[in-house]
C-alpha cells in the first residue's frame, strides 16, 4: 500500500478547502474594485462632492448664507421702512407741538401787549387831574344851559349835566379830591343828598365836583378820595322827577359846562 493512498478523503477535504479559499479571495477582489470603481467614478444623478475646509462644505454655506441675508433682508425691509415712517410722524409732531407753542405764546404775548396798553390807558386817565371820569353809567338827559325847568315851568339855567341811571347803580369820583359837603336828610335846597369834592387847582382855577339827587353816600366830610371811588348810589331826592344824577363841575366858585372835563 503506497503511503498516501490510506488518505484519500483528507486529500479531496484540503482541495476543497483550498479552491474555497481561492474563489473567496477573488470575490473579496472583486468587491473592493468594484467599490473602489464607485467611489471616483461620479455618478449622473449623484452631485459632484465639493472641496471642504476644515470639515465644512464652503460652496454649500455660501449658498446658505445667500439664503439667509436673502430672508433677513426680507424680514427686516417692513422693519426698516416703519422705524422710518415713526421718525417722520415724531419730527411732524414735534414740528405741529412747536407751531402751537408758538402760537400760544404769540397770543399770550398779543393779550398782555393789550392789556399792558389797557392798564397804561386806565393809568394815565386815573393820574391825569384834566380829564375826569364818568361818574356814573348812563347817557346825558340834560346837559348845561338855559333851559324849562321841568317842574318850576320857568327858564333857569341847569348848571350841570344830568346823567340817566337806574335807582340804587354806583356814583364814582369822578377826580381826586377833598369831600368838603357831604349832605344828607331830605331836600336840601332841591340837591337833594349830595357830595361836593374840591379837586384842586387846574389851569390857574380851583375846581369843584359835586353829585346831586343821591340815594345814599357813603363818604363822610374830610375824607380824601381818589378818581373811581365810591361815593355813593343813584337817586331821586330833592327836586327831581326820576333817578339820575346831576352832575356839577365848578371853576372859583362858579359853575361850567362838565363837558370840558368829561369830554376828555
Amino acid at each position: 500500500m503506497r503511503p498516501f493512498e490510506a488518505q484519500p478523503e483528507a486529500t479531496r477535504w484540503i482541495r476543497s478547502r483550498v479552491v474555497r479559499t481561492g474563489i473567496a479571495v477573488l470575490a473579496v477582489g472583486a468587491l473592493g474594485a468594484g467599490l473602489t470603481h464607485l467611489a471616483t467614478t461620479p455618478s449622473a444623478a449623484a452631485p459632484v462632492p465639493q472641496p471642504t475646509m476644515g470639515g465644512f462644505d464652503a460652496a454649500a454655506m455660501g449658498s446658505r448664507n445667500a439664503d439667509v441675508s436673502r430672508d433677513n433682508s426680507r424680514v427686516l425691509a417692513p422693519q426698516v421702512q416703519a422705524q422710518a415712517r415713526n421718525q417722520a410722524l415724531a419730527a411732524t409732531a414735534a414740528e405741529l407741538a412747536a407751531g402751537r407753542e408758538a402760537d400760544a405764546l404769540e397770543s399770550r404775548s398779543a393779550a398782555l401787549t393789550s392789556a399792558v396798553a389797557q392798564i397804561n390807558k386806565q393809568s394815565k386817565m386815573l393820574t391825569d387831574q384834566s380829564s375826569f371820569l364818568m361818574p356814573t353809567a348812563g347817557g346825558f338827559d340834560g346837559r348845561y344851559g338855559m333851559r324849562l325847568h321841568p317842574i318850576l315851568h320857568y327858564y333857569k339855567l341847569h348848571n350841570g349835566d344830568d346823567i340817566g341811571g337806574a335807582c340804587g347803580q354806583p356814583i364814582w369820583a369822578a377826580a381826586d379830591g377833598k369831600v368838603t359837603k357831604a349832605a344828607t336828610g331830605g331836600y336840601n335846597g332841591g340837591s337833594g343828598n349830595n357830595v361836593r369834592i374840591t379837586v384842586g387847582t387846574i389851569g390857574g382855577k380851583k375846581v369843584e365836583t359835586a353829585y346831586l339827587h343821591m340815594q345814599s353816600i357813603v363818604v363822610e366830610v374830610g375824607q380824601t378820595v381818589h378818581k373811581g371811588e365810591l361815593l355813593g348810589r343813584v337817586g331821586n331826592t330833592g327836586l327831581s322827577t326820576a333817578c339820575h344824577l346831576h352832575f356839577s363841575v365848578y371853576e372859583d366858585g362858579t359853575a361850567v359846562a362838565p363837558k370840558k372835563y368829561l369830554g376828555k
